[in-house]
């Protein structure tokens, strides 16, 4: 079988770069050696996940690859949307309709979907899915919204996403101390709880929140407070966080692939997160960790998993979030005991994004 994998690949998004990987490594599992990824960077996504990849801003190139293929893959990700633009969803739809022309199984899967909110951009996104050959989504909001909100006929699986079983005995433990020299900071000798901002045009009311919970939880729990950017724009936001902050904080400022982020959340005491990922990666890490939300898919993933934000990224409190790291760190032993149970239920589920492609 040769399969085309299209999403948001090749733009240095820790959390696209996570769950391609879990894709191509799914995939070879189950002997499927034969794929190519739609990548902005194909050069270096072919080296990095040692799989063909074409130019996902060449038609040619996106024609080449799907004409050669038995299978076309969209996801996983958020890419049935239009808060980022319409653009972006039509470009997604497209090439679901091109593997569709070309005659090949085209199937979504693991994907988040919406909110889709343009009339013109609701019909084109009903009539596509309704005529591709299977979807699995990452959670109950996400079917909710195909059979509600766009009417979807076909049957849709819930699934989980593909992050979830993230490979981590690929994750080198010794990196983390590479990581500390490379930023001077120590971290060896004390507990810390990692911060993971997001802009998202946020208020400087929820920037002062955030550091006054920062600021209570390290004189409270003793914690150091450690800000880890997943992309250079979030250095600039935790670097306004921390300028309210009376309390030492430090900003790790290099960029990291996954396995290094992993190896930094592994060892943390604990992670306040707005990037879905980062919230992902402590749960599979099994790290204490409390989501706010900037978007529907945190309400989703939270929701899988018998939790829900703190608030929104412009409506949460201080005391949101002291309320439930206090309740999380009272209850500690049986938190993570009923995260380690959700966990091998969405592994079980993440593994229906492959079985659906063999039915």
């Amino acid at each position: 079988m040769k399969a085309v994998i299209s999403g948001y690949y090749g733009f240095d998004n820790i959390g696209d770069d996570a769950v391609l990987k879990c894709i191509v490594y799914g995939l070879k599992q189950r002997g499927i050696e034969d794929i190519t990824v739609l990548s902005n960077k194909p050069i270096e996504t072919s080296r990095k996940y040692k799989v063909k990849a074409a130019n996902r801003n060449s038609l040619k190139e996106i024609f080449r690859a799907i004409k050669r293929a038995d299978v076309v893959l969209s996801g996983g990700g958020s890419l049935i949307q239009d808060k980022t633009s319409s653009r972006s969803l039509w470009y997604y739809l497209g090439i679901m309709i091109l593997g569709k022309l070309l005659r090949k199984k085209v199937y979504v899967v693991g994907q988040g979907i919406g909110p889709v909110e343009k009339k013109f951009d609701r019909w084109l996104a009903s009539i596509v899915l309704n005529k591709v050959d299977g979807i699995t989504v990452r959670d109950q909001l996400s079917y909710e919204f195909l059979l509600k909100e766009l009417g979807i006929k076909r049957e849709v699986e819930i699934a989980a996403d593909f992050a979830i079983n993230f490979p981590l005995e690929e994750v080198d433990d010794r990196v983390f101390e590479k990581i500390l020299e490379k930023e001077g900071i120590d971290l060896l000798s004390q507990e810390y709880l990692l911060i993971c901002p997001r802009e998202w045009g946020n208020f400087e009311l929820s920037r002062v929140e955030l550091a006054r919970a920062a600021d209570f939880i390290s004189e409270e729990y003793g914690y150091r407070i450690v800000f880890l950017p997943f992309y250079h724009e979030d250095i600039e936001e935790s670097d306004r966080i921390a300028t309210y902050m009376k309390m030492p904080s430090d900003i790790l400022t290099e960029k990291y692939d996954v396995e290094e982020i992993l190896a930094i959340i592994k060892r943390s005491e604990f992670l306040i997160g707005i990037r879905l990922h980062s919230l992902i990666f402590a749960f599979i890490s099994l790290v204490p960790f409390v989501g706010i939300s900037y978007d529907p898919k945190i309400d989703g993933f939270l929701h899988s998993i018998g939790e829900k934000s703190v608030g929104d990224v412009n409506s949460f409190t201080a005391e949101s979030i002291l309320e439930r790291v206090g309740d999380i760190l009272k209850n500690r032993e049986d938190y993570v005991k009923k995260m380690a149970d959700y966990l091998e239920e969405l592994k079980k589920k993440a593994e229906m994004n492959f079985e659906i492609l063999f039915k």
